[in-house]
């Protein structure tokens, strides 16, 4: 994950003061890693705890570890990639999903879809809503009600009439959305099941589901200026392999 998306992934949670360190990082990132907590602070005219406390907010132990991954994302940029790696990397995430997905029992899973009155589908992002919509439209063929949320405005709204019949899906590249947050506690407190996507990791949305699904996904740099990128289409392979799944145990139910 570069900075830029590291940023915005907790901009929720920083002040006004520490928006103003990190863009000030993001312009200077090569002159910011060579330097120390205390010079950063007196350029900025900032208190060091003010430095110390965005690095933890980012993720990090400290600012020594900051400066170690802006050393690391700056090695990145300056390595040419071969011509088939943008290919390899797509061909490792896929496979990667694949062989994850076949080590899970999807018994527990394809149950508690069938048994849903309501399945609920919801994405952290324009991207991730794209596999849901298709797995909305798979699923509709088989006669089970799906219902996609839009947005979290929707989501919100739909929260009271969501019951322990029904279950909700919610799809995410980090598994740590904020605003998200509230919502999947208080659908484990009321006893109402839940299955997310997300990258692999200890995240916050795999530890408060029922249960969790893994995609992979490697970041690859495209133009001029070698800024990230992210294809989701692991994550659009995992919810073919779930329907697939879902078939499968449908037909053997009925």
């Amino acid at each position: 994950m570069n900075l830029q998306q590291l940023v915005h992934q907790h901009a929720d949670a920083l002040s006004d003061l520490e928006q103003d360190i990190i863009q000030y990082i993001m312009e200077n990132p090569k002159e910011v890693q060579n330097i120390s907590i205390a010079c950063l602070s007196d350029k900025l005219h900032v208190s060091k705890s003010s430095v110390l406390r965005l690095s933890k907010k980012l993720g990090f132990s400290g600012f020594s570890e900051f400066k170690y991954y802006l050393r690391q994302e700056s090695e990145k940029t300056n390595i040419k990639p071969d011509d088939g790696e943008i290919y390899d990397k797509q061909l490792s995430d896929i496979i990667q999903t694949l062989n994850f997905l076949k080590t899970v029992d999807f018994l527990p899973i394809n149950e508690l879809l069938y048994h849903s009155k309501t399945i609920y589908c919801y994405s952290t992002g324009f991207s991730q809503k794209k596999p849901l919509e298709e797995f909305f439209k798979m699923m509709l063929s088989l006669g089970k009600r799906v219902l996609i949320l839009p947005n979290k405005t929707e989501l919100d709204m739909a929260m009271p009439m969501i019951t322990r019949e029904d279950c909700v899906i919610i799809a995410s590249v980090s598994g740590e959305t904020p605003a998200i947050k509230e919502n999947l506690t208080t659908l484990k407190f009321r006893g109402i099941e839940t299955i997310t996507f997300t990258l692999p990791g200890n995240n916050y949305f795999a530890r408060n589901s029922s249960y969790h699904l893994n995609y992979y996904c490697t970041p690859f740099s495209v133009g001029i200026d070698k800024d990230d990128s992210l294809s989701l289409i692991s994550l659009h392979c995992l919810v073919d392999f779930l329907f697939r799944s879902y078939t499968t145990y449908k037909l053997l139910e009925e």
